[in-house]
């Protein structure tokens, strides 16, 4: 069967999810360059392939209206935060929600018509604020702010949107060490964990199948097992 060619843009690039999103769009001979937007040069992922990846900078990320995504056909989000639990309430809201919705819109604007978001399980727009777990992950205000990051995504009506909601990162530099010592045959499948390399092939791979095939609407997969799979109802 025949493919097109494509490029990608990606915002959170340098992120522990984000640089292996870099890697897999590199592995895929289709992919003829990758956008990485940025509030720093990222001189070291732009050596990984210069011909191929493309850096803009923007500063301040707040202001995404001054990248050119013009030509861009795919595009990923996986801004975020990293040590949730050390940011303030108003700033994992502007790095978690508003630039990631701001760039939906970019995005929208400029003619992408495949996106891909990752927040995480138990994003809820409806919970509040907790003094207990105050910006923690998994926290009732960082679930409320993946919610509005997932609403702020859709209202900007993509043609098709594909928001992935991983449970715990195995293999970032935020996630507990404990966590990698809880088998997902314990706990429920939506709360499956998953090493960052797999989740971000399964993203990359749910979303460029998607393009190639031509397929629209909105789709979201949780778990990091399924995600990893490309299959909301994979098992462990």
């Amino acid at each position: 069967m025949s493919t097109n060619k494509y490029i990608a843009a990606i915002l959170g690039g340098s992120g522990s999810v984000g640089k292996h999103v870099l890697n897999s769009l590199l592995a895929d001979q289709d992919c003829t360059k990758v956008v990485l937007i940025s509030r720093r040069e990222l001189a070291d992922l732009k050596s990984i392939d210069p011909d191929r990846i493309q850096v803009q900078v923007c500063t301040p990320l707040d202001d995404l209206s001054q990248a050119n995504l013009n030509q861009v056909n795919v595009a990923f989000c996986t801004l975020g935060h990293g040590s949730s639990r050390k940011s303030q309430k108003d700033d994992l809201m502007r790095v978690d929600a508003t630039i990631p919705g701001n760039f939906a819109k970019e995005c929208k604007k400029a003619g992408v018509t495949h996106y891909c978001l990752m927040t995480a399980v138990g994003a809820d727009e409806s919970k509040t604020w907790s003094n207990i777990t105050k910006t923690a992950a998994g926290g009732s205000w960082y679930n409320h702010v993946k919610g509005v990051a997932e609403r702020l995504t859709l209202e900007a009506q993509l043609p098709y949107t594909y928001i992935a909601q991983p449970g715990a990162l195995l293999g970032s530099p935020h996630t507990p060490k404990l966590v990698s010592l809880i088998p997902n045959c314990m706990i429920p499948n939506i709360y499956s964990s998953a090493h960052v390399k797999d989740i971000a092939k399964g993203m990359v791979k749910t979303t460029i199948d998607a393009f190639q095939q031509g397929k629209t609407g909105n789709e979201k997969i949780t778990g990091g097992v399924q995600i990893s799979k490309g299959d909301p109802n994979a098992k462990s």
